[in-house]
């Protein structure tokens, strides 16, 4: 992932602070998850790419790996963040989210955001039900990996800026954007056609009508966008499409797993062509 910002003041705040919490949420629930099923896990393991990123990633990442390794086998751990859209606020939810130990990712009494971004983490694994998709009528919240919003965090948005979300599906990034800041236009770009349906389904879901003006959803070559519309952007956040590790490695098709590690080493032509 890629942040990209004309020169201007850094974040207000830094998201390592917020990183170092991450790191202790998924301790704690890895300790949790240990005590609960004796170490077992709930999902059977492709041992041939687990082998592969064994022999990759020890290589790539020496002792780091280890801490690596028991998050990505974890996944009980990947999906616990629950961001509340001020935009359709529930004191419900946020009492539930309070009785079952969630706390805020970024404190109210430290945080410079607007009091409306509230983003939930919990050590517990596990994960709060989603809702589902139902046209003309918004969401509560957003579950998301807590790390996507570091990503927003460190672009350090300004109101009236001019934001590309580049790779934008399927959309966490692009809505917690329009909670952080009320930019000038947000262009939420994404290639892939399923992948693009899924986006306009989130954006609908979570952004108002009176909103969406300031919102564009393209369908452009990522590649592309910056011969096409230059000097347009103050700031463009690029999610590169990646080798998705984390499910193939549980994936129960051993030759579709092993045909997306072959194509995984093309990946990185095309993220250093986006940037």
């Amino acid at each position: 992932m890629w942040l990209l910002r004309r020169p201007g003041p850094l974040p207000r705040i830094s998201p390592r602070s917020a990183a170092r919490q991450l790191r202790k949420s998924h301790s704690s629930a890895l300790q949790e998850l240990k005590t609960k099923s004796g170490g077992k896990l709930q999902k059977q393991i492709c041992q041939g790419v687990l082998s592969h990123f064994e022999k990759q990633y020890s290589k790539e990442l020496g002792d780091a790996w280890n801490s690596v390794r028991r998050v990505l086998t974890t996944p009980q751990c990947w999906q616990y963040a629950v961001l509340l859209n001020p935009f359709h606020f529930s004191t419900e939810v946020e009492n539930d989210l309070l009785s079952k130990s969630y706390r805020l990712l970024f404190p109210e009494s430290s945080s410079c955001f607007r009091p409306s971004f509230k983003c939930y983490i919990t050590s517990a694994p596990g994960r709060f039900p989603a809702q589902k998709h139902r046209a003309g009528r918004l969401k509560e919240y957003y579950l998301l990996n807590a790390a996507s919003v570091l990503a927003v965090l460190a672009l350090d948005i300004e109101n009236g800026e001019k934001v590309l979300d580049m790779c934008a599906a399927p959309g966490g990034k692009s809505v917690a954007t329009l909670q952080y800041a009320c930019p000038g236009l947000l262009q939420s770009n994404e290639y892939d056609n399923l992948r693009s349906y899924w986006l306009r389904n989130t954006l609908e879901s979570f952004i108002p009508e009176s909103m969406m003006n300031l919102v564009i959803i393209s369908q452009l070559d990522g590649r592309q966008i910056g011969n096409l519309q230059p000097e347009r952007f103050d700031k463009v956040l690029v999610d590169a499409p990646c080798s998705n590790d984390r499910s193939w490695l549980f994936s129960s098709d051993i030759q579709q797993a092993t045909l997306r590690l072959a194509q995984r080493k093309e990946l990185s032509a095309v993220q250093i062509q986006l940037l």
